[in-house]
This record gives structure tokens, C-alpha cells and sequence, in this order.
């Protein structure tokens, strides 16, 4: 193989790499960001309690996501998805544990 072929092979692997870490949530998100967004937007609605109360609504990491958007949507917020997900990430980490 040519030079010039396998450093556009190389190149090629590189991106694709990253794509997969980037599509991937639990790479990408961001638990720290998520903290400040939620110490920001949630309270005016709910404290922490909603997370460890005896009858949790929530009981996977897909449903915590979709339970962001919700209140999200509710809140007016107007996160974008990666936001959503570091809100779903920082609350999977602090109360849920879930794996995925």
C-alpha cells in the first residue's frame, strides 16, 4: 500500500473512532455541566427528594432520559440534546446507578 493510501486509511480509522466515542452518550456526556444545568433549572419545580422517593417512576437510564425531556419541556428550559443528556448523566451518577 502507498504512503499517501495509508495515511488516508489511518485518517479514515481516526474519525471513525471518535464518531463512535461521540455517538455514544455515556462518552460523551458531560456530569459536571449537567450539575450546573439542573442546580439551575430544576428547582424551581422540585428538590432532590424526587430521586430517591419510595415511589420512583424512573427505572432505566433511557426512561431518566426521557423523564429530562419531559421536564424539560415542562420547564421551558429549551436544552439542547447534549444538555439533556448531561442532565440524565449527572442524575444517573448522583441517584440512579444505572447501567444503561
Amino acid at each position: 500500500m502507498k504512503t499517501q493510501q495509508k495515511q488516508t486509511w489511518g485518517q479514515c480509522l481516526a474519525g471513525f473512532g471518535c464518531a463512535l466515542l461521540l455517538a455514544n452518550p455515556a462518552f460523551a456526556a458531560d456530569p459536571a455541566n449537567g450539575e450546573k444545568l439542573y442546580n439551575g433549572g430544576c428547582f424551581k419545580c422540585h428538590d432532590t427528594t424526587i430521586h430517591t422517593r419510595p415511589d420512583k417512576i424512573i427505572f432505566s437510564k433511557k426512561a431518566l432520559i426521557k423523564r429530562v425531556e419531559f421536564c424539560e419541556g415542562n420547564a421551558g428550559m429549551n436544552w439542547n440534546k447534549g444538555q439533556i443528556e448531561d442532565v440524565a448523566e449527572y442524575l444517573n451518577k448522583t441517584f440512579y446507578k444505572y447501567e444503561n
